[in-house]
């Protein structure tokens, strides 16, 4: 059987995703939250490279295109992140 948008859900998309030690707690090693020196932003907090899917997934998943990112090329979940974060938007 293949697989559609229509059979495609979240948590399919949470069983193949692939993880990195580099990915944020609890896909990975790096606490974010440690200390206020090491907060780094997620991808849902507007990266200019995270790729969206198309439809309702895309509120949650995409694809990261940063060359600098130990994710580039990979389906991410929002919240794996990153610190190679680049914001979407101009700086106030």
């Amino acid at each position: 059987m293949s697989l559609t948008p229509t059979n495609i859900t979240h948590e399919k998309l949470l069983q193949i995703v692939q993880t990195r030690p580099q990915d944020y707690t609890p896909w990975g090693q790096y606490n974010r939250d440690a200390t206020d020196e090491s907060w780094c932003a997620d991808c849902s907090g507007g990266c200019i490279f995270y790729a969206l899917l198309e439809g309702g997934l895309g509120a949650d998943w995409g694809v990261c295109t940063n060359p600098k990112s130990h994710r580039v090329g990979l389906l991410t979940f929002e919240h794996q992140g990153c610190c190679s974060f680049t914001s979407d938007r101009a700086d106030p």
